[in-house]
């Protein structure tokens, strides 16, 4: 986690002044009590109302470097890169890809929906796919290295956002201001 942490603020740090801003909207609209941190019920109601099914309710604990039980502007910005970054599932044992990971070549290169696999299910052969080559992600990027450059699409390589809980109350200060970033971001683009 660390690791994500250092690549967010790194995002952060190099990102233009209006973005900057925008991160901050956007962590302030999340602390709907006002006290400057976000609490495990303001992380939950986001995740809802945001449809971030797939992260677990649990994933708060890890982000939460100094463990007082809430979450700071600099642990909400390295829950913002790992959503928009880290959407991938292991094929195999469905847990969420957070870091090393093994991806079908054939797959990938195909421009279909990947194939992907945690360490474990690929040393164990824990999944049945119909192509044999896999590299792990950053193989796979070295690998491509070289090859002829092509038009940069950020919004390809973000995690997609599930659809909105329509059951769930929808903060309208919230999801403007988590909107407003998502423009920004990708206007920019740049990962933040």
């Amino acid at each position: 986690m660390e690791e994500f942490h250092e690549v967010a603020i790194a995002y952060y740090n190099n990102a233009p002044r209006n973005l900057q801003r925008l991160a901050w909207s956007f962590f302030l609209a999340l602390d709907s009590d006002g006290d400057g941190q976000i609490s495990y019920m303001e992380y939950i109601n986001f995740l809802r109302q945001c449809g971030y099914g797939w992260i677990s309710s649990n994933f708060f604990k890890d982000l939460d470097r100094n463990r007082d039980g809430c979450l700071g502007f600099w642990e909400v910005l390295t829950l913002y890169y790992v959503i928009k970054t880290r959407g991938l599932w292991c094929q195999g044992c469905q847990t969420c890809l957070v870091g090393l990971y093994f991806t079908c070549v054939s797959c990938f290169d195909s421009g279909s929906r990947t194939y992907d696999l945690c360490p474990t299910c690929y040393k164990q052969k824990k999944f049945s796919h119909n192509h044999t080559n896999f590299m792990d992600n950053h193989l796979l990027l070295r690998s491509k290295r070289g090859l002829p450059a092509g038009t940069a699409n950020i919004n390809l390589a973000l995690a997609p956002r599930s659809a909105i809980n329509a059951s769930a109350a929808v903060d309208d200060d919230l999801m403007q201001a988590f909107q407003a970033l998502e423009t920004g971001k990708t206007s920019t683009c740049v990962v933040m």
